[in-house]
């Protein structure tokens, strides 16, 4: 591109229009300034990752490295959990590492948005890798 520089990161356009939630976007956006980690929870099908991916969208430019979006519903692996990520963020797993230890590499000294979406069925896996991701990440 010429003349702008695009924003870091993959969130994937909206390509309808988004109406109403004002009150959760802005509270999950408030929310965002004061912690390094938001969940959203609810039952399936109420717009959880609509509304993840607005507010992403929202605020990826307080984020330097921008906002990337992973969707892990078709992971089926925990031990694929990692790489998916990485995939996500445009990285390639060299197997003389483990992908965990690279992940943590990569993102230890950056300040992006990472949107977990769709973990449910990974939970445990999930909830282990955040923790890593949290503990070497800048605060």
């Amino acid at each position: 591109m010429t003349g702008s520089r695009r924003a870091a990161g993959r969130i994937p356009a909206e390509v309808t229009t988004f109406v109403g939630r004002h009150h959760e976007m802005s509270q999950a956006r408030t929310l965002l300034t004061r912690s390094r980690l938001l969940t959203l929870t609810g039952a399936g099908g109420i717009g959880k990752t609509r509304l993840a991916l607005r507010v992403a969208r929202d605020v990826r430019r307080s984020f330097p490295d921008g906002a990337w979006m992973v969707d892990l519903g078709p992971v089926k692996d925990d031990a694929l959990l990692a790489q998916t990520v990485l995939a996500a963020l445009g990285l390639n797993h060299h197997a003389a590492l483990p992908a965990n230890t690279l992940l943590v590499d990569h993102l230890a000294d950056r300040q992006l948005l990472l949107v977990l979406d769709n973990c449910e069925h990974l939970l445990n896996a999930t909830a282990v890798l955040v923790r890593t991701l949290l503990a070497a990440g800048p605060v």
